[in-house]
């Protein structure tokens, strides 16, 4: 028996060794790969940046060490994310998932940081080489705004992002689809008559048509012209007393400015009538009307409560729920 063990001993040191040969000549390509990754997400609109990285994980994991990391994007809109801190992992076997956190915090900023949101912690997973393409899921906690956003708490928020494999070659196929779902929000100031606690808040939208490179402005002409649209599959919100929800399409004017078609339904829809009268969107004599109106055009559902489903547009710098005049848009520049 005892001359089963040397040999025995041997080759788990021989496979030891070889296992660590492996891990440390994956790790070096991977770390090795990180610049033509970034060069390549730049030549996309993308500008990926770090201090400094480093390589963790030995034996069952990579997990990439990442300092002032930051991604800086023009398209569809500018955005800036940062975080002073950066984990990216995957387990050996599997270099297509990774995991990623930021325990210090990351940041999300609009161009010249008029409006950024910071949240206390993040974590996520990014897909890489799927058949479908790339897929990206964070999510955030605590988050506070900061700029003309100064005031706005949430306490939840999730987002994803999947890109094909491929860039569309016409105005129907996606560029790319993108949701957000936003939890517990607390508004600087109360708006009337919903109050200033937002319960939830969801966003679904798929992006379809190439958007062409060049500046933001040039970038979105030549999306509209080529019939670019944005497909809202999923847009619900439940603030106070109002429970509502919208899907349609969304576009570009021939300025460049927000027009649309969308189907609402609403729940305690008196309450939008009071929210349009108080912003000087309705006058306050139409206001009684309008809610007999759309009373009588509401209907009610398997729980026996009222709903409302009209037309909702975007056009002239305007938002029109049905015949009615309910907010003024602001008017875009995209520079």
């Amino acid at each position: 028996m005892r001359r089963f063990v040397l040999p025995l001993f041997l080759l788990l040191l021989l496979a030891g060794g070889g296992y660590t040969a492996y891990w440390f000549v994956l790790a070096h390509r991977i770390e090795a790969g990180l610049g033509p990754w970034a060069a390549a997400q730049h030549t996309q609109g993308t500008d990926v940046a770090w201090q400094s990285v480093a390589m963790e994980g030995f034996p069952a994991a990579f997990r990439l060490r990442f300092t002032a990391a930051s991604a800086m994007g023009a398209k569809p809109v500018h955005l800036a994310a940062t975080a002073p801190l950066l984990f990216a992992e995957a387990q050996v076997w599997d270099l297509k998932h990774w995991r990623l956190s930021a325990p210090q915090g990351a940041g999300l900023s609009l161009p010249d940081e008029l409006v950024g949101f910071t949240g206390a912690s993040a974590s996520g997973r990014m897909s890489l080489g799927k058949a479908a393409g790339t897929s990206l899921e964070l999510s955030a906690h605590d988050v506070a705004g900061n700029g003309l956003a100064e005031g706005l708490r949430i306490a939840g928020a999730e987002a994803a992002l999947e890109l094909p494999d491929h860039a569309p070659t016409n105005h129907t196929e996606p560029s790319l689809a993108a949701s957000i779902q936003l939890s517990q929000l607390t508004l600087p100031v109360a708006v009337s008559p919903f109050g200033k606690e937002i319960e939830t808040l969801n966003l679904a939208a798929t992006l379809k048509g190439a958007v062409p490179p060049g500046k933001l402005r040039d970038a979105l002409a030549g999306w509209r012209q080529d019939g670019g649209t944005i497909e809202l599959t999923d847009g619900t919100l439940h603030w106070g007393a109002l429970e509502a929800s919208a899907n349609g399409t969304l576009a570009l004017d021939d300025k460049l400015q927000p027009i649309g078609a969308l189907t609402a339904t609403v729940e305690n829809h008196d309450a939008i009538v009071d929210a349009a009268v108080a912003s000087g969107n309705l006058r306050a004599r139409d206001a009684g009307l309008l809610k007999i109106v759309l009373g009588l055009m509401a209907k009610p559902g398997a729980d026996g409560r009222k709903r409302l489903t009209l037309p909702v547009s975007l056009q002239n710098d305007h938002v029109y729920l049905g015949p009615a005049q309910i907010a003024v848009l602001p008017r875009f520049s995209w520079e």
